[in-house]
């Protein structure tokens, strides 16, 4: 009898948020005055304020709560992509809650091994923050521009693990590849401390995504 095993179930505690942190960030966020430009079509203002503050943020900080993003979000999920996702996206308030749903199936493009999830959650955000609408579908300037960003993310990310696919990545953290279509390589995956290794992808995978949208200065006006 096949024994159906629950995918990525990992035996880790939970990480829960820091609460000092937190109070620092209102602290942050408390009295700073609203960005009267409107992105059109794209960010909403409150996005900008929040990518604006985080701006203003010692960069210590702006990491220290990612990190407790995503270790809070894979510890729930056990999904790469969404949580670097959520974790940008909260962290800058980007609203996607359908973006989110259609990150599930994603990791490893389908845990095929393929593009890592790390990889394609950040590139959402970088979508929503750089990309054209349905409105500016024929906007052939803003195409190319939303890859300046996204490229150099995979190039930092690619540099960091010396690849951006799944496979080549577990051989890094794990040093071998798993099937994680098969139940025993899920298995052996999952007994080989998958959430704490791959949760290590993520928050380097967060920060250089952050980083990039922090120090792009014009962001907001080349949307």
């Amino acid at each position: 009898m096949r024994t159906k095993i629950k995918r990525r179930n990992f035996i880790v505690q939970i990480t829960a948020f820091s609460l000092g942190s937190m109070t620092l960030e209102a602290c942050f966020n408390e009295g700073k005055g609203k960005n009267s430009r409107t992105v059109e079509g794209s960010l909403e203002s409150g996005s900008e304020n929040a990518i604006s503050r985080n701006r203003e943020m010692p960069r210590d900080l702006v990491n220290d709560l990612l990190d407790q993003k995503v270790n809070h979000y894979m510890q729930i999920s056990n999904n790469c992509a969404q949580s670097s996702y959520l974790a940008l996206a909260e962290q800058f308030e980007i609203k996607g809650d359908e973006v989110l749903r259609a990150l599930t199936p994603l990791p490893g493009i389908a845990e095929r091994g393929e593009t890592c999830g790390a990889i394609t959650g950040p590139l959402m955000v970088f979508g929503l923050i750089y990309g054209r609408g349905k409105n500016k579908l024929h906007d052939w300037n803003v195409y190319r521009d939303s890859l300046i960003s996204s490229g150099k993310f995979c190039k930092l990310f690619e540099k960091e693990f010396g690849s951006t696919m799944c496979h080549d990545i577990q051989k890094v953290k794990f040093g071998r590849s798993f099937q994680l279509t098969n139940p025993e390589d899920l298995r052996k995956f999952q007994e080989a401390d998958a959430t704490v290794k791959c949760s290590s992808v993520v928050r380097i995978a967060v920060r250089i995504a952050a980083d990039i949208i922090l120090n792009d200065q014009d962001a907001s006006d080349e949307i």
